[in-house]
């Protein structure tokens, strides 16, 4: 209550000043009230009071004034006899000196708890920062009489207002998700019987639906005879700590399920590799273009956290060996599509394959061979992308189907449940691939 007049007047203000002129004429209208029942013996009874008020909500100058207000007032009303400023006795002046140094003291002992009153009330403000932005609250249960106590920063760490601040341990367990609700009781009884800290977690549930993790640290209080008095504890809010946990766990597995299937995807390309090649060092040659170019595509994922990357920068990474995507020997053309981590990995090996039969037998073979690469989705599901070679040597069905051609297949048609057409016409390959995008 009285930090909030200090709050309210600042100290050694001109308000302050004016307080103490006002609590010295409010002090002496009342002694001069008492006069008839006590006389004109002790003139500074009601004067104290005035010096300790003003120097408490004022500050040392205020108090400071209150004091010599009040021996003039003192002087002109009551020591005199009459009013004026006459002549005072040896026990008057010596009434005068005790007052003084009595009020001095009194003025000293205001001013420096009032000071201390200013200083808690800082700390406290900076405690309750400190925890709001840590996402921290303090609390105190009274075991004997039942009553819970929270500070501002618990009513944060719950999402509830204050008029919603729970009274006793049952309203405040009602704020528990449900599944975590005996757990929490038993917890906290068992530190009751045995008087050691307790650290749990549990869920709380926000007035909105809202969810949050909470760990709570506590421990109780016992008297003499080992009576338990209350419990003490602070709240922390550590919903995103949880949620990262939860992240970091997802993808531990995603990671693990996408290395067991690179693993699976490079098996497959030795052991394929192997069987179409004539000689070891050209399964050597082969073998290594592909799997640099499943770890072109790789990198380009890593970049973006495996969530996503844009079909153009697969097509520029498959294709940088072969010139990259300058515009004119090899042109591209559609609108920004994203892809999902499997589907840049497979089309990111159909590209290969595409690129490296263009280089040997089609459009990049000769110095005047083009590509255009476009693509758009159709109907917004399924993407379309469109490969064609032109200015390249007359090309013809083969007369057997190769692995680079097996291999776009599989990685289209069974990794990615879409389509391939490819197209020998005599003006150059025409590759059509069909994906589903939902």
């Amino acid at each position: 209550m009285l930090t909030r007049y200090t709050k309210l007047v600042p100290a050694n203000s001109a308000l302050a000043m004016g307080m103490a002129v006002g609590c010295v004429a409010v002090a002496t209208a009342t002694r001069i009230a008492l006069t008839p029942a006590i006389g004109h013996s002790v003139p500074f009874i009601t004067m104290f009071p005035a010096v300790l008020l003003a120097a408490v909500i004022g500050g040392f100058w205020p108090g400071l004034l209150a004091v010599g207000l009040s021996i003039v007032a003192a002087w002109y009303f009551f020591l005199s006899g009459s009013l004026g400023f006459s002549p005072i006795s040896a026990a008057d002046a010596t009434g005068i000196l005790f007052f003084t140094v009595g009020a001095l003291l009194m003025v000293l002992a205001a001013t420096s708890m009032r000071r201390a009153l200013d200083n808690l009330k800082e700390a406290q403000e900076k405690l309750l920062a400190a925890l709001d932005a840590s996402g921290t609250g303090t609390w105190r249960w009274d075991i004997q009489k039942d009553i819970v106590e929270w500070d501002p920063a618990m009513v944060n760490v719950f999402g509830q207002g204050f008029r919603n601040m729970p009274r006793n341990v049952g309203e405040f367990v009602a704020f528990i998700h449900p599944d975590d609700r005996e757990r929490a009781q038993r917890v906290i009884e068992d530190s009751i019987k045995s008087g050691s800290t307790i650290e749990y977690e549990f869920r709380a549930l926000l007035p909105d639906g809202e969810e949050r993790w909470i760990y709570d640290r506590s421990r109780p209080v016992y008297d003499a005879e080992r009576k338990p008095l209350y419990m003490i504890g602070a709240c922390l809010d550590i919903t995103a700590r949880k949620k990262a946990e939860e992240r970091q766990t997802l993808l531990i597995n995603e990671l693990n399920h996408r290395v067991k299937n690179t693993l699976a995807t490079v098996q497959s390309l030795a052991f394929q590799t192997m069987r179409s090649s004539r000689s070891p060092e050209a399964f050597q040659d082969n073998f290594m273009a592909r799997l640099m170019a499943l770890s072109a595509t790789h990198d380009l994922l890593t970049q973006s956290y495996w969530e996503s990357t844009f079909l153009s920068d697969v097509l520029e990474a498959e294709l940088r060996p072969h010139g990259g995507v300058d515009q004119k020997r090899i042109t591209t053309q559609g609108e920004p599509v994203k892809l999902k981590p499997q589907q840049a990995l497979s089309l990111g090996l159909a590209f290969h394959e595409l690129a490296t039969n263009a280089v040997k037998y089609g459009a990049l073979s000769t110095s005047q061979g083009r590509i255009l690469i476009a693509w758009r989705q159709a109907d917004n599901t399924d993407l379309v992308i469109q490969w064609q070679e032109q200015g390249g040597p007359s090309v013809g069905k083969p007369e057997r189907q190769g692995f680079g051609t097996r291999l776009i297949d599989r990685s289209i048609a069974h990794e990615l449940g879409g389509s391939v057409d490819m197209n020998y016409a005599p003006s150059g390959v025409e590759c059509r691939i069909r994906i589903p995008m939902a």
